[in-house]
This record gives structure tokens, C-alpha cells and sequence, in this order.
């Protein structure tokens, strides 16, 4: 085939041809923060949930994957995606429709018709055949927004990726939060015990003549102050299992979660290199295919500025009788090319080429805009992660000291060496502490949660992105 055969049959491609973005030129080399990132790369972050050591969060999340709304319609966006490149993909191949017609024609007995029935007279006319049509995309511009539609379901994969990643922290967060309020109503009701005892001991104190009513009166009032805590937490750890079964798709009140200690917060992944970010983090990878689409578009647009060559035929069996459509001899064959040249615009197509490569730079200082921010966040869920366990430990043994001040306070009333007074203040303490340093706990693991998803964890499973985009 000689060189005009290829270009009829391929055409070329007018515009840039994408360059795929560096990703080390657009990241640092290092982290700036990197107190208490994992050392090791041996945490796999695809699906890290189920390091924490809680089973119910992995049946939680294995429920929200097949059942979230959410990921139901970022898939549904990935099938709108393939339907839009198919229709564009359509422009390069040849067209053929069968057309059928009947018509009746008469005059009167004064006109003049060049063509149709003669004066006076009226003719049948009936008509079956086909036509068909093909535009050479010879300066490549439908092959262009080809390229731009496959990108975009590149981009409506790394959505649903993102739409998994989010769902899977989200999950994760309620779960983490139901926890922390599970450790804290252990601690009210262990306090509410202890309250019992020493309003047992005030009393039998009282009744012996070593004490009076107002030790009484505060053991009391301790016991229902404490007492009063736990219908808002319950009411707080409802609220959480509400959430999750919006997550999951269902209706709130179907989901109840087990009571259970707080899920594991060793297991820190490393950060790896900044430039990873950019082939892991499906908003960033996302961004990327919006750079391709764009420069893309740019082809297409500049395409408009040259001619449009397209090959158009018809082929009808037609006559005056209704059985002329199926008579051989009564064919009319008509077949040619057509070109089209754009003379005069006003402006219009440089106007649209201006505005592709407007949108491709915006594009790219998007995806630029998006590198940054991710960064920040991994920086930001790696520093506050590592200053909530530092919180962890003080809190640790603050509350270590205010136990065994409590004991000796007790010890000490119960001896009739100090006031109740003392007990009251030193269990106050000690529970403040002891909800504080619950509080620092979930915060720990939720900038782990934070961290996993700012790294892009929790892709779904391969072969289900590779079935949505297919």
C-alpha cells in the first residue's frame, strides 16, 4: 500500500501527542515529616484494615464494598464512560441505513414542473434501498477525542478507586469512634462501682457514728453524677452505628456492632517516597488522565482547521409501482466524495483551540495543586499520629499516679484519716484521666486511619476495577 492508501486509510494526528507526567519532578525527594512512619515496607496498605486486629471491621468493610451505594455509582459512572467512548469511537467507522418511501405527487392541469409528475397528473412513487456515509478522519481529530474518552474512563476507574479508599476510612473512623466509646462507658461503670463501695462505706461509717451525712450526701451525689454519663455515651454509640449502616447502604438501625476493645495502632505503614504518591493515590492518578484528556482535545480542536473529506453512496430499487422495489432493473445508484473546507469562521475555531489548551493548562496545575495537597496530608496524618501516641504515653501515666492516689485516698477514709472530700476529688481525677487518655487512643487511630487513606490505601480488588472498566 502506498503512502496516499496509508494516509486515506489511517490519516495522521494533528495537535501534541501526551507526555506522561514526571513524578519526581513534581514531588520533593524526601518527607519533611516522618516522626513515627513505619520503617519497613511490610504493611500492605491495599487492604490495611485488616492489620488493626479487628475482625468485625473486616466483615463491615466486606459488606460496604459489595453494598455501598456510593461505590454503586461510581461504578455506574465508569459504564457511563465506556458508553461515551464508544460513541465517540462510532465517528470512525462507515454509517449504513436502510430508508424506505413511498410519496405521491400531482399537479394541476396549468403548473409547470421541471421535474415530478407532468400537468394534470399525479405519480406513485415508491422507493427501498440503503445509504451509507464515511468520514475520513484524516487529521485525526475523532481519534483524538478517542483518546480523550479513554482517558476519561481512566479517571471514572480512579474515581470509584477513590470512592473505595474513602469508603473504607470512613467505616474505619465509625468503627474506631463505637470503640473509644465502648472503653469509655467500661470506665464509667467501673468508676459507678467503686462509687457504690464508698457510698457503702460512708454509710456504714455514718451509721457507726465515725462519719456523717454529708460524706453520705457526696458518695451520693458522686454515684448519679457518673450514673448520668453513660446514657449519653450510649446515645453517642448508637448515633455511630447509624453511620456505618449509611455507609453500608442500608437502613439505620440494621447494624449493630459487638462491643469490643480498641483495634491495633502498631501497625504504621511506611511513607516510601513522596514521587509514589502520584502512581498510588487514585485523585492524584486521576488528575493525571485529566492532563491526557486535555491535551487531547487540543488535537481535536486543531483538526477543525482542516478539510473534511467524507464518501457518501446510496443504492434504492424505485419506481411508480409498489413492485419496482424488488425489481433488479429498477435501480438508482448514486456514490461520491465530498469535501468541505472551513473558509471563513469568525474566529471560532482558534477560539475553541485557545480554549483546549486553556483547559490543559488548568489541567496540569490542577494535578500540581492536587500533588501538594496530598503531600500535606500524609505530612499532617504522620505528625499528628505520632504526637497523639506521644499524648498516649504521658496520659498513660498520669493515669498509672491518679489509680494509686485514688486507692491510698480510699484507704485513708476508709481509716477515717482524711476527709470524703479527698476521695471525691482524687476519683474525679483519676476518671478524667482515664477518658483522656481513651480520647488520645482513638485520636491515635484516627490519624492512622488518616494515613493509610492520605497513602491511597484500600484500592479494591483488582479484578473488580478491571470488570467495571471493561
Amino acid at each position: 500500500m502506498g503512502a496516499a492508501g496509508a494516509l486515506v486509510l489511517g490519516g495522521c494526528s494533528v495537535g501534541p501527542d501526551y507526555v506522561p507526567v514526571d513524578a519526581e519532578a513534581l514531588a520533593p525527594e524526601v518527607w519533611s515529616e516522618t516522626a513515627g512512619a513505619g520503617s519497613s515496607r511490610g504493611v500492605d496498605i491495599a487492604r490495611w484494615w485488616e492489620h488493626l486486629g479487628d475482625d468485625e471491621l473486616v466483615s463491615l468493610l466486606d459488606r460496604a464494598f459489595d453494598s455501598s451505594l456510593t461505590l454503586g455509582q461510581a461504578r455506574e459512572r465508569v459504564i457511563a464512560a465506556r458508553a461515551r467512548r464508544g460513541v465517540a469511537n462510532a465517528d470512525r467507522l462507515p454509517t449504513l441505513d436502510a430508508e424506505g418511501l413511498y410519496s405521491r405527487t400531482e399537479t394541476g392541469d396549468d403548473s409547470f414542473a421541471l421535474l415530478g409528475a407532468p400537468a394534470g397528473e399525479g405519480i406513485d412513487v415508491y422507493s427501498l434501498g440503503v445509504v451509507a456515509g464515511w468520514e475520513l478522519d484524516l487529521w485525526g481529530r475523532v481519534g483524538r477525542l478517542v483518546e480523550a474518552a479513554d482517558a476519561e474512563i481512566e479517571f471514572a476507574v480512579e474515581d470509584l478507586r477513590a470512592s473505595w479508599v474513602a469508603l473504607a476510612a470512613e467505616v474505619a473512623r465509625e468503627v474506631v469512634l463505637t470503640r473509644a466509646i465502648d472503653g469509655e462507658i467500661r470506665v464509667v461503670e467501673s468508676t459507678i462501682t467503686s462509687d457504690r463501695d464508698a457510698l457503702a462505706i460512708a454509710e456504714a461509717r455514718a451509721l457507726a457514728g465515725f462519719g456523717d451525712e454529708l460524706d453520705v450526701a457526696r458518695a451520693r451525689r458522686e454515684l448519679e453524677a457518673n450514673q448520668a454519663i453513660l446514657p449519653g455515651l450510649r446515645a453517642d454509640r448508637r448515633e455511630s452505628e447509624f453511620r456505618v449502616a449509611v455507609l453500608l447502604g442500608v437502613a439505620p438501625g440494621s447494624v449493630s456492632l459487638a462491643e469490643a476493645r480498641m483495634p491495633r495502632r502498631d501497625v504504621v505503614p511506611g511513607l516510601g517516597v513522596p514521587a509514589e504518591l502520584l502512581m498510588r493515590r487514585p485523585d492524584l492518578r486521576r488528575a493525571e488522565r485529566e492532563v491526557a484528556a486535555a491535551t487531547a482535545r487540543i488535537g481535536a480542536a486543531q483538526a477543525e482547521r482542516y478539510p473534511r473529506v467524507a464518501l457518501s453512496g446510496s443504492l434504492a430499487l424505485q419506481g411508480m409501482d409498489i413492485g419496482d422495489v424488488v425489481n433488479p432493473d429498477a435501480f438508482v445508484l448514486s456514490a461520491g466524495p465530498s469535501i468541505s473546507v472551513p473558509v471563513f469562521e469568525g474566529g471560532r475555531i482558534d477560539s475553541r483551540v485557545a480554549q483546549a489548551e486553556s483547559v490543559e493548562r488548568q489541567a496540569m496545575l490542577g494535578l500540581r495543586a492536587s500533588v501538594i495537597d496530598a503531600l500535606a496530608e500524609v505530612e499532617t496524618a504522620s505528625m499528628r499520629r505520632a504526637r497523639s501516641e506521644e499524648r498516649v504515653d504521658r496520659l498513660g501515666e498520669a493515669e498509672a499516679s491518679a489509680l494509686d492516689a485514688e486507692e491510698l485516698s480510699v484507704a485513708r477514709y476508709t481509716a477515717g484519716r482524711v476527709d470524703f472530700l479527698d476521695v471525691t476529688e482524687a476519683r474525679r481525677a483519676r476518671l478524667a484521666i482515664e477518658r483522656s487518655r481513651i480520647s488520645a487512643e482513638r485520636d491515635a487511630l484516627l490519624r492512622l486511619v488518616d494515613l493509610y487513606a492520605a497513602l491511597g490505601g484500600g484500592w479494591p480488588v483488582p479484578a473488580d476495577v478491571a470488570l467495571a472498566a471493561e
